[in-house]
């Protein structure tokens, strides 16, 4: 019997209703019992962007969007910390008659919990199985995505009013925070991530002044990566920055950390500071980051 390929897109996932909340959150943390009231402050800042994250319908889109480029290649989707699965997905796939799976995360840079986690899943429910594993990793270096993160950065200083060769702009790419015990243990997400700003920063203006800034810090001991957004802003303030634009480069889709932890949270911080702030938007499912995975995906599989 020949077995089949296929494509699986791998993405962190995330609750898209209040119910899914719960179990969200003990799939993330890896516990059956969460610490009191964790769960209703977390139910309120998604209530504050709709009642859940977007990320699992804009996921269903690239997927959808994708299969057309692509043809007759089947391409399935999996989260790690929400359903489908990635156990749920792959026994779908081999149900299939599929052996062969190129699995593409869509997490931009692979971090002990996002990329490196899906494939460390991915790799645990397929063995012992007749499957072979192709990773499709570090697109983010493609010149095409850094072309649309760029323009989007462009878009943005326009919609705005802000230029951003005059030096009170301030360019600050923001990530998401990991413990520093992450790098310590071999994580490359803060190389991967200064990677992509150098390579965004060669199309714009060379006189653009940019930073990186992390956000988003969980509730775990130890030290995390600075500096932390809100610190950093007040620190290019008082340095002489008057307009700032947030990148946030770590993340391909919009949910909770883009539309809460920056549009609401971070915006109030800076009413608050008198800080004029905007943000551009990321890839999302837009017909350019689409265009730019599938020709990525031709690429390496030769189609």
């Amino acid at each position: 019997m020949i077995m089949k390929k296929a494509i699986l897109l791998l993405a962190y996932g995330g609750p898209e209703k209040l119910s899914e909340i719960e179990p969200f959150l003990k799939r993330l943390l890896r516990r059956e019992a969460l610490p009191p009231g964790l769960v209703s402050r977390v139910e309120k800042k998604y209530e504050a962007i709709g009642g859940g994250s977007p990320l699992p319908a804009i996921c269903r889109e690239i997927r959808n969007k994708l299969a057309l480029k692509l043809g007759d290649l089947p391409i399935f989707l999996a989260f790690r910390y929400a359903e489908p699965s990635i156990e749920t997905v792959v026994k779908e796939m081999m149900a299939q008659n599929i052996g062969e799976i190129f699995a593409l995360s869509l997490s931009p840079h692979s971090s002990t919990i996002s990329s490196a986690a899906y494939y460390q899943a991915l790799e645990k429910v397929s063995a012992g199985h007749n499957l072979q594993l192709v990773r499709l990793e570090n697109w983010y270096r493609e010149a095409a995505y850094n072309q649309l993160l760029a323009a989007r950065i462009v878009e943005t200083a326009r919609n705005r009013g802000f230029k951003l060769e005059d030096k009170e702009t301030r360019l600050i790419f923001s990530a998401h925070n990991i413990p520093q015990s992450y790098l310590e243990q071999g994580d490359t997400y803060v190389v991967e991530i200064s990677a992509n700003i150098k390579a965004v920063k060669e199309l714009l203006p060379t006189t653009c002044i940019s930073s990186l800034a992390y956000q988003s810090k969980g509730q775990a001991p130890g030290a995390w990566l600075e500096p932390e957004l809100e610190n950093h802003l007040l620190q290019l303030k008082e340095e002489g920055g008057r307009n700032f634009i947030i990148v946030p480069v770590s993340f391909s889709m919009d949910h909770l950390e883009t539309l809460y932890d920056l549009d609401l949270e971070l915006q109030d911080f800076c009413t608050r500071h008198q800080i004029n702030l905007c943000r551009s938007r990321p890839a999302n499912a837009d017909d350019d980051f689409i265009a730019m995975l599938a020709q990525f995906i031709r690429g390496r599989l030769n189609l």
